[in-house]
């Protein structure tokens, strides 16, 4: 969680996410779920009529069967980012960037977390874009 004034760093976020899943796969040898997705909120902006875009970003893991000749599982992490409007009446709500290509979880989390640094810019400029202009209420939970 952030405060409200804060967005968390991104590469930090990403570096802690992927070193807690390696850890965690280290510790329980025997983990069969290989896939799961982080989503961490980076990024809120307040809309013109006050609702409320956010920017997720996804960092999601899997487990590759390998390929021949030795079939080797290979553990991967992977980048998405979403910015969604949560206005009533708003007819765009949704804007999703394209996820990066899959990198091994094995690989220095340093080196990897800034892959995903470009799909963050590109939903917070959306995000901004569309406070900017959408004139949706914000939502009041009925």
């Amino acid at each position: 969680m952030f405060s409200p004034t804060t967005a968390p760093d991104v590469t930090e976020t990403v570096t802690k996410r992927i070193r807690e899943h390696r850890n965690y796969l280290n510790t329980n040898p025997g983990y069969t779920w290989a896939y799961s997705t982080d989503r961490e909120t980076v990024g809120r902006f307040s809309g013109v009529v006050q609702a409320v875009v956010e920017v997720e970003l996804h960092i999601k893991f899997s487990k590759n069967p390998g390929q021949r000749p030795d079939w080797v599982e290979a553990h991967t992490v992977q980048f998405a980012a979403a910015a969604r409007c949560a206005g009533h009446g708003c007819p765009d709500s949704v804007h999703e960037v394209a996820p990066t290509d899959e990198f091994l979880l094995d690989a220095d989390a340093d080196e990897t977390a800034p892959a995903a640094l470009p799909l963050v810019a590109a939903a917070q400029a959306w995000a901004q874009q569309h406070a900017e202009a959408c004139r949706a209420l914000p939502y009041d939970g009925r």
